[in-house]
């Protein structure tokens, strides 16, 4: 199918880290109400009015995590060294862990949940069994369904950021279907449907792109990933917290 494209995939990288990070300024600088009604008169105000904005901002966050999927496959189908590809992953995983449980589990570690590069990792792993099968016979056909279905419930398992059912089941659609532009977006829309309405947005950037890879920043969105995480929760343990403490420290 001939289509007409207009996003390299340079650009969806970097939409897709925009919206990551406008989603997790959002859920990690939140104050609920009920804290806003006791700020001064003018940082309510300014309050009120960021809540509004971060509002949009989950909105849109749920653009990113199709787009990074997407982005993981047409990296497996044109990597030279999937090798090195698994190990990227793999490093930036367990570099990610600590500020990912710092900012989404208040603790240093834990094992309750793990950030989204170990879903992108399992997703990796099940793309590069099903390359080993991708002849269609009826035995790799049943061979197929069942590492699809490992890497899904390995990821539920290790509770990993948006699962097997919403990240490695996308990640393996996009894959099957990646000759298939149209019948592509639609299967994962209904794949992430399971999350959300917004995220079906992505797949207008996703059915445009142009098959480009664009200007690449190698290891931008692996940095990017555990600093920002850093960085938010620096402003929001440093900052926001303590003139929060403060302001109630100083209500009779």
């Amino acid at each position: 199918m001939n289509k007409k494209g207009y996003f390299s995939g340079s650009t969806l990288k970097w939409i897709a880290i925009i919206t990551m990070f406008m989603d997790h300024s959002a859920k990690l600088l939140y104050l609920p109400q009920s804290i806003i009604e006791q700020l001064p008169p003018a940082m309510e105000t300014f309050y009120t009015a960021l809540i509004k904005i971060f509002d949009i901002f989950l909105i849109l966050g749920r653009l990113s995590f199709p787009l990074f999927c997407f982005l993981l496959v047409e990296g497996f189908v044109h990597t030279s060294n999937v090798k090195k590809y698994f190990s990227r992953l793999l490093i930036f995983a367990l570099i990610s862990e600590v500020p990912y449980d710092l900012a989404f589990r208040n603790s240093f570690f834990t094992l309750e949940k793990q950030n989204v590069f170990f879903t992108l990792l399992i997703g990796l792993v099940v793309l590069m069994e099903l390359e080993k099968v991708k002849e269609r016979t009826p035995l790799n056909i049943i061979l197929s369904l069942g590492i699809v279905f490992a890497g899904i419930f390995t990821a539920e398992f290790l509770q990993t950021d948006y699962g097997g059912w919403i990240g490695v089941l996308l990640i393996s659609v996009l894959y099957y279907l990646r000759e298939y532009p149209l019948v592509k977006c639609l299967a994962g829309g209904l794949v992430i449907l399971q999350n959300s309405i917004s995220g079906l947005f992505s797949f207008i950037f996703i059915y445009f792109y142009n098959g480009q890879r664009g200007r690449q920043w190698k290891y931008l969105f692996y940095w990017f990933y555990p600093a920002h995480l850093l960085v938010l929760i620096g402003i929001q343990q440093y900052i926001l917290l303590p003139y929060i403490r403060m302001i109630f420290s100083t209500i009779p």
